[in-house]
């Protein structure tokens, strides 16, 4: 482990031991240098290497400095967000894992949300399926109104880590189909208004199958695309759990 490094894995240590809370403002570099034994550099880069992970914020100006993260989510769906594109792109990441991986969350997602909504949930849910059905959608128009729709169901959950994930698939996304203009509006829209009447009813059950059939319309499209991603079918469970199949297991 490199001195940067040593440096950072201590302020984390100090931080899931309670000893720094987020909003808490750290010594400046010249301090930690010398309480770590370090050159001012070497704390400078430990100290960076926590903001581009986001465990550390920095504030210019007086008063400013380091101080600890807030820990949003939202931060964090950013980050898993910008890893997942990587991945992607340097083909660390397949399309065939990413779609996994999004197909589990967006079901556990809608389950969740016809478990836990509110009123104000349901208006904006209504508010996307009168959009849907008010006029003839682009392509690009239904596949963005497509990530709203999840946005609004991850919202529906009031899980603040399911909340953060779909920030992170939606990134996925546009990395894989860009703006949406080759996707058909059938595909983006697909069951939307099935999965959204099973909010309504608080039907947890109808509510997945519902998505796992709006899940089989996209992969209409990455069939076509050549991306080999065959979703669970709607009556494969076991014990409540979908069973993956063997081309994405």
């Amino acid at each position: 482990m490199t001195a940067p490094q040593q440096v950072a894995a201590a302020i984390k240590q100090e931080i899931l031991e309670g000893g720094l809370c987020p909003g808490d403002k750290l010594p400046s570099e010249e301090e930690l240098a010398g309480l770590f034994g370090v050159s001012r550099p070497t704390a400078r880069a430990g100290l960076q290497a926590l903001c581009a992970s986001h465990v550390l914020v920095v504030q210019r100006g007086r008063g400013g400095g380091y101080r600890v993260s807030d820990f949003s989510l939202t931060n964090l769906g950013a980050h898993v967000g910008d890893f997942i594109s990587l991945s992607l792109v340097v083909d660390q990441l397949t399309p065939e894992q990413f779609l996994e991986v999004r197909y589990a969350h967006e079901v556990l997602c809608a389950e969740a949300a016809a478990e836990r909504r509110t009123n104000s949930d349901l208006d904006a849910l209504d508010a996307i399926s009168d959009a849907i059905a008010g006029s003839a959608l682009s392509s690009r128009d239904a596949f963005e109104l497509d990530l709203t729709f999840h946005r609004a169901l991850a919202d529906a959950s009031h899980n603040p880590l399911i909340v953060g994930f779909e920030g992170a698939m939606i990134a996925g996304l546009h990395r894989l189909l860009d703006d949406g203009d080759s996707v058909d509006p059938t595909d983006s829209l697909g069951n939307v208004g099935e999965i959204i009447h099973a909010v309504r009813d608080r039907d947890p059950n109808l509510a997945g199958h519902a998505m796992r059939c709006h899940l089989e319309h996209s992969v209409t499209h990455y069939r076509r695309s050549g991306v080999t991603a065959t979703p669970v079918k709607v009556d494969e469970r076991r014990d409540g759990v979908p069973t993956v199949p063997e081309t994405m297991a």
